[in-house]
């Protein structure tokens, strides 16, 4: 499905939150070379500095293609400014991906704020929507970062957002029937 997307969409520009250990990030990078997508690049936000991110992003062969590494939290209005600062410098298709803090009031700030970069006809992706699914299992228990995954998870995010933003639909051919996902009703595509 990710590639699906990017070979569909060729984004000039990726954002993601939660860059974690740098994984996704490269695995972007991969998907861009592939393409050959010489221009695009990467933009990645998260919390909390990885020692496997930084030395992947410094030594991978595929590097140039992560633009920046901003630390913060990805839903502070600051760090939104550097990502739309970044890209005014070389304006294109932009994507954006999510996959940071799973509560729902972080993934709706971010749904709101990110939202403005996502161009025509692209994406904007929540992971993990299936939280909510797994309320009361031993993945969704409550703890003391998700205490209430049955109502504060991204898909309750998600369906706030669309109430709210006409210029977004969910995208369901990408979860449609495409088999299991931890991202079901998480492809919503900019119509407006």
């Amino acid at each position: 499905r990710m590639q699906r997307m990017v070979h569909e969409l060729r984004p000039r520009w990726i954002v993601e939150t939660g860059t974690k250990f740098g994984g996704s990030a490269i695995y972007w990078a991969s998907i861009f070379q592939a393409l050959g997508l010489k221009d695009s690049r990467i933009i990645t936000l998260d919390l909390m500095e990885q020692d496997d991110a930084v030395e992947a992003f410094n030594s991978h062969f595929l590097k140039g293609y992560v633009h920046s590494y901003i630390l913060g939290d990805a839903a502070d209005p600051v760090n939104v400014k550097k990502v739309e600062d970044i890209i005014a410098t070389d304006p294109g298709p932009t994507l954006v991906f999510l996959d940071d803090n799973h509560n729902r009031d972080h993934v709706l700030s971010e749904l709101r704020q990110y939202s403005r970069l996502v161009t025509d006809n692209s994406l904007i992706v929540v992971a993990d929507t299936v939280y909510e699914d797994l309320d009361g299992t031993p993945v969704g228990k409550s703890n003391e970062k998700y205490p209430d995954v049955a109502h504060s998870n991204p898909r309750a995010a998600i369906r706030m957002f669309l109430d709210e933003n006409a210029n977004f639909e969910m995208d369901m051919s990408f979860t449609g029937s495409g088999g299991p996902s931890l991202f079901p009703d998480g492809f919503l595509r900019r119509v407006k």
